[in-house]
C-alpha cells in the first residue's frame, strides 16, 4: 500500500500572506492554496480566538492538511476589547457583533473575500467559515450579516447573543468543562 501512497498525496506548500487596506488599516491574512489551481476550489474561512493570532490557528486547526483541494484562509484579528477577558482591548480579536469598531472585521472578510474572487478559481457554492472562542462568535456574526455567502459553518466554544439568521448546515462544538464559555449558555 506504500508504494501506490505518492499517488494520491498532495504537497501543501508554505502559505501565501495576503495584506490589504481596508479603511486605512493594513489587514493580513495568511492563505493555503491547493496545488492544483486549475479548477475551482472550495475556501475555508477560519477565525482565531480572542488574544490568538493567524500562524497559531493554522497551526492547531490544519484545516490545510486534511483538506489540501481547499483554499484555506487564516484571517487575522485587531487588539479587541473582550468580553469575556481583556477589557482593555490589548489582545488581538474580532467583532461581537455588527457595528462595532466601524464593522472593521466585516470589512475586512468582504474585502478579502472580493480579492479571492477577482485573483483565484473559487466555488463560490463551498463557501465554509469556522472560528474558535471570539472567532466562534464572529463566526456567527458573519452568519447573521453574510449568511448567503456560506455554505455551511462550524462554530466552536462561542456563543452568539440575540441569534437570528438564515437556516444553514451547523455544527457546534462545546464542553462542559470550558471554564469560559459556559455550556449550558
Amino acid at each position: 500500500m506504500l508504494l501506490y501512497a505518492p499517488l494520491f498525496a498532495q504537497e501543501i506548500g508554505e502559505p501565501k500572506n495576503i495584506q490589504l487596506q481596508v479603511d486605512k488599516v493594513e489587514r493580513d491574512a495568511l492563505v493555503f492554496f491547493p496545488p492544483n489551481s486549475n479548477t475551482s476550489a472550495p475556501v475555508v474561512f477560519v477565525f482565531h480566538g480572542h488574544g490568538g493570532t493567524a500562524k497559531g490557528a493554522a497551526k492547531s486547526f490544519a484545516i490545510q492538511k486534511h483538506w489540501p483541494s481547499a483554499i484555506v484562509v487564516y484571517m487575522q484579528g485587531l487588539n479587541t476589547p473582550g468580553k469575556l477577558t481583556d477589557p482593555e482591548g490589548k489582545k488581538s480579536g474580532w467583532q461581537h457583533k455588527l457595528g462595532e469598531q466601524g464593522d472593521r472585521d466585516l470589512k475586512f472578510f468582504d474585502a478579502l473575500l472580493s480579492h479571492l474572487r477577482k485573483e483565484f478559481k473559487i466555488d463560490d457554492n463551498k463557501i465554509y467559515c469556522t472560528g474558535h472562542s471570539n472567532g466562534g462568535g464572529f463566526t456567527y456574526t458573519l452568519w447573521q450579516t453574510r449568511g448567503d455567502v456560506f455554505a455551511a459553518l462550524a462554530p466552536c466554544a462561542s456563543f452568539a447573543v440575540n441569534f437570528n439568521a438564515m437556516p444553514k448546515p451547523c455544527i457546534h462544538f462545546a464542553g462542559e468543562n470550558d471554564p469560559l464559555v459556559k455550556f449550558e449558555w
